[in-house]
């Protein structure tokens, strides 16, 4: 009987309680993915660290299953749209222990209710535990922060519930923003944001939007302004990885490369497996000639999420830059193939044309690039100049 037990208990550990802390991520998980537009990632057994991980990819589901299953007692769900509304937000917070709660109520019917083998009830009974364990920790909030692997603290679900709510109180602008927001409308957007702060209402979360609305208006100097703000409001203390990225590309937008590069070290810090950052800092070494360096983060980009147009883009530049001109070549065919409408790759053919003195050709793919997308960084530069070797000017 003792070794009955003792097996019980370990079947209980390795398969178990992996499962109920899985059923409670994906409680996270598939609301995320129904209400918003951009991947979601599960941490099984980790708070965001990939390592020591096995990746599965489902459609815009990706699952990192630690592999040590005696580690699986935490979890992280983790999204990655820059915008979701504090509705949603709640909503997704909420059903991981919904989840948990539903599954409990299971098991409790099966151990009380149905004819079953002795032994599997006894296991059945502690599987029960577990699951009611995970409801009630994640619901009842706990003031007590959890630090995340990049070094950001988060809280249990019943407390970042708890100060959604607060957000519940912004004024109807922000909800108004964010629909912006979605739309892809960055520079309403950013002003609407810039009205809430201005409003008094300085949550970390707004200043974040502000930022990013900017930036993809290409306002740089709003989106310094509030970054700035953001930086001292705290001194860094709640960046996160993505905050560090973000504060990096605006740099490398406005040339202060040096600065941005750091900014792109501390973010890699946080989070080595940051796609967004390692492309944006690939993108900064081609600004400045470093080409062998970009290549290599543009590779581990690619590694990571293979079907990223910006990476083969700008990978396929700076392999041109380097004399390897048919790699590159095909790199920025693969990055078309991927996106028709990636106006980079084009301004990228333009400045293969433009080395080679083959100006009209140039001036004909970097006219495309601003047509498919008028902020293209520095294009009407490109065209000016392309302009002037050729007399148009």
């Amino acid at each position: 009987m003792f070794y009955t037990y003792i097996f019980l208990l370990l079947v209980f550990a390795i398969f178990l309680r992996p499962i109920s802390t899985l059923i409670h991520e994906l409680g996270h998980g598939i609301p995320a993915l129904l209400l918003t537009d951009d991947k979601v990632t599960l941490f099984l057994g980790s708070y965001g660290d990939p390592k020591e991980s096995i990746k599965i990819n489902i459609g815009r589901l990706e699952i990192y299953f630690r592999k040590n299953p005696f580690h699986w007692k935490i979890g992280l769900c983790q999204m990655h749209s820059e915008s979701v509304s504090v509705n949603r937000q709640i909503l997704i917070n909420l059903m991981g222990p919904i989840m948990s709660l539903a599954l409990s109520l299971i098991v409790t019917y099966y151990v009380f209710f149905a004819d079953l083998n002795g032994d599997f009830v006894v296991l059945l009974f502690f599987f029960g535990i577990s699951t009611y364990y995970d409801f009630f920790a994640n619901i009842i909030p706990q003031r007590q922060p959890i630090k995340l692997h990049d070094g950001t603290l988060t809280h249990n679900d019943g407390q970042n519930i708890k100060n959604l709510l607060k957000y519940k109180n912004l004024p109807l602008e922000y909800e108004e923003g964010i629909d912006l927001y979605n739309s892809k409308e960055f520079k309403k957007a950013g002003e609407i944001f810039e009205k809430v702060l201005d409003s008094g209402h300085k949550q970390d979360l707004i200043y974040r939007l502000a930022i990013s609305s900017f930036l993809n208006a290409h306002n740089y100097q709003k989106a310094k302004l509030f970054n700035d703000e953001f930086e001292k409001k705290n001194n860094r203390t709640n960046f996160d990885s993505n905050d560090y990225n973000s504060s990096g590309l605006l740099k490398s937008y406005l040339k202060d490369y040096s600065k941005g590069l750091l900014d792109y070290e501390k973010s890699l810090e946080l989070n080595p497996e940051n796609n967004l950052t390692l492309n944006n800092r690939g993108y900064t070494y081609n600004l400045i000639g470093e080409y062998d360096k970009a290549i290599t983060d543009f590779d581990k980009a690619i590694e990571i999420e293979p079907e990223q147009a910006y990476a083969y883009n700008n990978r396929g530049l700076a392999k041109i830059k380097l004399g390897r001109k048919k790699e590159g070549l095909n790199d920025i065919e693969k990055s078309m193939h991927l996106d028709k409408d990636n106006s980079y790759a084009h301004m990228n053919l333009g400045i293969y044309y433009y080395d080679l003195g083959e100006f009209a050709k140039a001036l004909e793919k970097f006219n495309l690039a601003l047509e498919l997308d008028k902020t293209t960084y520095e294009i009407r530069e490109r065209i000016a100049e392309t302009k002037r070797k050729l007399n148009l000017s």
